[in-house]
């Protein structure tokens, strides 16, 4: 028989709510944008994780990415265990599980983000079920040119081009 974690899923906001105070709060903290002062980093910490908590779709996105996150960093650490095992100097793994572990990161972002807005977003996507489905025609004349053939090519040549040269200079 499976637990019942439903009390879980009702405390859910306020564990979002706990999240977003906290990394908001560490981040200003650690940066000092707006200063020192303790109390004026708690106000802003705390109005920033009040808007979240207000808007309903990003509390979804953040209760959608919470636990994909804390699967990320056991990862990571499972990870980390066994480079240790290894022990000889693993310097030159650090560098590639960090881009990795940034990497993974913002896919599990654009996923989570993805079926998040998805019911907002699909009417604009060219090849969905619903394209255009209670939209404006006018509006979806930018979708059109943008998500058009030449337009996503030459995106795409671009982005190669960027990587390809970043790659060379870094070779150097």
């Amino acid at each position: 028989m499976p637990a019942d974690l439903s009390l879980i899923a009702y405390f859910a906001p306020i564990w979002v709510f706990l999240a977003v105070f906290g990394i908001t709060f560490g981040l200003l903290y650690k940066t000092k944008v707006i200063g020192e002062g303790r109390w004026g980093l708690l106000f802003v910490s705390f109005v920033i994780a009040t808007i979240f908590i207000s808007a309903a779709s990003v509390q979804q996105y953040v209760t959608t990415i919470i636990p994909w996150m804390a699967v990320l960093i056991i990862a990571l650490f499972f990870i980390l265990v066994l480079i240790g095992f290894v022990g000889k100097d693993a310097g030159f793994m650090n560098k590639g599980i960090g881009v990795g572990a940034v990497i993974l990161a913002i896919v599990v972002f654009v996923v989570s983000g993805v079926k998040v807005f998805y019911g907002v977003i699909s009417p604009y996507i060219p090849g969905s079920p619903v394209y255009g489905l209670g939209v404006e025609p006018e509006n979806l004349v930018f979708f059109d040119w943008l998500l058009s053939g030449p337009i996503m090519g030459a995106l795409l040549l671009l982005v190669l081009s960027g990587i390809v040269s970043w790659i060379l200079v870094k070779a150097k």
